[in-house]
Parts: structure tokens; sequence; C-alpha cells
């Protein structure tokens, strides 16, 4: 007779089984090809659904937000239990959130850091008419070595463009509109001025020293497309074409929240059994620097009444993030209060540091349970949070992971798991190599402010000292 599903901890040898009660409610839901979700926006009013086919391995569950799927990662099944790999887990966080659609319009000069929720057409020609590369004369080209010709006037950057004659030339200065009647400007260097006549004696080719109409942008051009993060070069593009705003995906909420009664707010005197919550500050710089809104950063007691209090204003949030106290088999109140208010599962994820991941709802908003060891919640908010924040976001290339071979300065061995090891650049006999820390424990946050980047060894590798990994800069993911 079926009783349930079972999940086991591989590493505490235990095993329990879900409720029958639930999974026989579950059973007596109409089956289903695909599922439902709505949210209601806070500020509109306004509801959103959207249908989309079932994730493989996920089966149905309530009706939640629109940006959220449902499902069970690692139920036991026939041979043990799942291990995910990185790759397959970025798979399945894309399947399961969505974007969140709601936009907004801000100023270009606020734009950095934003996603573009838009495709950008160019409104006009950039430049809108011929104008002078450098500083020089212009005239009516081409124009021949040893010729000379009278200069009747300046054109600076700024005028209109004045009216040149035929057979004349006229001063002009870097970025001033081409004179009616010149097409072709030769520099000042190249240029001996004597009684008011320009010579040159070098031959200039017809349209030389000119940026002609339109040689950035034309009118009606795709500058940018849709889920572009905006930077600084972006921005200057934009505003070139005298856009003043643009739309944006607005700014995702996140709820941020650290565990236990243990924990000291950094300033705070010290007292025995305590330890500073380094993970939580850590976490609230890199969500800053992933440019969402944190609208709720607390440390949870050891309460069932507060966590469920700061668990439901936490929901409010678009995603909630947690450091610690939730693993498979932890006796803890936060994982009892998930799973109070919506649902909590667990995956191994085939990847050292950062082994176990939560994954769940908390009354339909998305929640990304971290590891408690301070570089282990450090990789997996680079692999798996920031996924799900440029999903949310609508971001192309959710979770984009820039890597470059490098070779190791000295040999390295791999274990029974890929492993991002700590690692920083050095020059050894005039070539860049990665130096790695000597102690890749995961609880010493001493490794990350070393290194300058991560490293992945391959299980089972035998590495020798010039053998090319991938590396990944923390600069290139904008740390």
């Amino acid at each position: 007779m079926f009783t349930g599903w079972v999940t086991c901890d591989r590493r505490t040898r235990s095993c329990w089984s879900r409720s029958p009660a639930r999974i026989a409610a579950t059973r007596s839901r109409p089956a289903a090809s695909s599922w439902i979700t709505s949210r209601r926006t806070r500020r509109s009013g306004r509801r959103r659904s959207t249908r989309r086919a079932t994730p493989a391995g996920w089966t149905p569950a309530r009706a939640t937000r629109s940006h959220v799927g449902a499902g069970s990662p690692i139920s036991i099944e026939p041979g043990g239990p799942r291990v995910e790999s990185v790759e397959r887990v970025i798979e399945r966080l894309a399947e399961w959130i969505g974007p969140l659609g709601e936009t907004e319009r801000v100023p270009v000069l606020e734009s950095v850091g934003r996603v573009l929720a838009e495709p950008l057409t160019a409104p006009r020609d950039v430049p809108i008419a011929p104008l002078s590369l450098f500083d020089g004369y212009a005239a009516a080209g081409p124009l021949v070595s040893g010729t000379s010709l009278p200069v009747v006037g300046k054109q600076f950057a700024g005028d209109a463009p004045a009216r040149l004659e035929s057979g004349t030339a006229m001063r002009i200065f870097t970025g001033a509109l081409l004179p009616e009647g010149a097409d072709t400007v030769i520099a000042q260097e190249s240029v001996t001025v004597e009684d008011g006549r320009a010579r040159w004696d070098e031959d200039v080719s017809l349209g030389a020293g000119v940026r002609a109409t339109g040689a950035d942008t034309r009118e009606g051009q795709t500058l940018l497309e849709r889920g572009i993060q905006i930077n600084a070069a972006m921005l200057g593009l934009i505003a070139s074409t005298g856009v003043a705003s643009i739309p944006v995906s607005r700014r995702v909420r996140v709820a941020l929240l650290t565990t236990g009664d243990e924990l000291l707010a950094p300033g705070e005197p010290f007292a025995p059994g305590k330890i500073y919550d380094a993970n939580g500050p850590m976490l609230e710089v890199l969500l800053k620097a992933a440019g969402v809104e944190i609208v709720q950063r607390a440390v949870l007691p050891d309460d069932p009444t507060v966590i469920d209090a700061r668990l439901r204003e936490a929901a409010e949030a678009d995603l909630i993030v947690t450091s610690g106290g939730v693993s498979v088999g932890e006796a803890d109140l936060v994982r009892a209060g998930v799973e109070a208010l919506g649902r909590i599962d667990h995956w191994r994820i085939f990847l050292k540091p950062g082994k176990p991941l939560a994954i769940g709802e908390v009354l339909g908003t998305p929640f990304l349970g971290l590891p408690g060891n301070p570089v282990s919640t450090f990789v997996t908010y680079l692999r798996f949070v920031r996924t799900a924040i440029d999903r949310l976001a609508g971001r192309t290339n959710p979770g984009a992971w820039p890597v470059q071979p490098l070779p190791l300065a000295a040999a390295r061995r791999g274990g029974d798991r890929p492993e991002y090891i700590r690692v920083r650049r050095v020059e050894v006999d005039g070539r860049v190599q990665l130096e790695a820390y000597p102690d890749q424990n995961s609880g010493l946050l001493s490794s990350l402010a070393w290194a300058d980047g991560l490293a992945l060894i391959p299980p089972d590798a035998r590495l020798a000292a010039g053998d090319t990994v991938e590396f990944t800069a923390f600069k290139e993911l904008g740390l």
C-alpha cells in the first residue's frame, strides 16, 4: 500500500515520510497538464496570471504567484536520492521562477544597473548631420597636394552650419557641423596658413575627417534589446540619442533573514556563546550590488511566534533569502515555520562548497535557504540566488557565469565533486597563473577576502602545475 514519498538525509542516515493526508489531498485534485499561477500586484491592484507547462520532476501545487512554480525536487526514487548538477539546478530555477513583468520609467542618468523592459530604438540619427572629427580646415574635396585656398571664417561646435563658397576653406573645430558646401576636413597639423590662405602638401580624399550622418546610430535602429542590464557605456549611447527616460523592470524586492539567537550585530558587545553575524551583512551587500531592493532585513530568534510573524512579512517580497538553519535533519524552527506557511524541499547539489540548498515557498513567495558556512553561502548566492534575481527582473542570460581559462600555479587534485576553490591571479615568469588559498575550509572568510575569483576543479582531476582551469573573476560578476 502506498503511504507517501520517503525522503532521506544521507548525512544523518535518517528517513521520514511525507504526510499521507497531504498526498491524498493532492491526488484528489483534477489532473492537469499545466498549472496556473496568479498574483495581485500590490501597487496597482490588478491581477495577472500566466499559464506554463509543468517543469519535469515537479508536482502540481496550489495556485501561487505568477512568477513562481511548484514541485518536489528530491523525493526518493528507485536508486536513491537525486543529486543535482549546478547546471541542472540553474535550469530548474529558471523553470520555476519567471519574470515579474512589472515596469517603470526611470531617468536615463538613474538607469545604470537596471534591466531594460522593452527594446530601445533610436529616435534620430546620431550624428544628426556631418561633423568634423578634429580641428582643421573644411573645404570641398577631394583636395590635391600643393593647393591653397583662402580662409573665410570659423565654424565652432554648437554653431549652426555656415555657408562655404566654392574655392574657399573654413577653419573648423572638433565636433562642429560641416559648413554647407564642405564635405572634407584636413587636419590642422597638415596645413600651413600664410597671408590668410591655407595650404597643404598631401592629397586628401573626399569625405576625409568627417563623421557622416547616422555614423553612430540610425533613426529606427534597435539600440538595446529587452533584458539587457544597463551599464555606463549603454547609458552614454542612450543619452546621445536625446532620450531622457527609459522603461525598466521594477527592482526585485528581497527579504533577507539570518537565523539564530547566537548572532550579534557588528558593534554589539561580545558575549560568551555568541558570534558576530557575517553572512547577513555579506549577503546584504551582494544583494545591493545586484540592484535589488531589500524590503526586510532581520535576524530570526529561536521563537516560533516571532518567526511566523517575520516570515509572513517576508512573503510580501518577491524573494526570501535565508542563511543557515534549514538543512535536512536540522531541528530548526525556521524550517518548521516555512513548512507551516508553505513548503520546503532540499536539493543535494553536486558541488563543493555549497552542497545543501533549501528551496521552497512561503505563502506563494519563492524561498531560497543557503548553507550556513560563509564560503558556501557566498558560492551558492553567486550561482543560484543571482539566477533567481535575474529571472525575476527579466534579464537575459540569467545567472551569467563568465569564465576565463588560466593555468594553475601548483598541482591540484580534485575530490568527489566539482569544487570552486578560492584563488587569485599572480604573475610567474611573466605569465598570469592562479594561486590557491592554502586552506579551502568553507568556514574561512579570510579566504574570500584574499581571493579575486574562483577556479573550478573537476571531480577526480589530477592537475599539474600549468594545467588550465576555468577561472571566474569576482570583478566580472560586479563584485
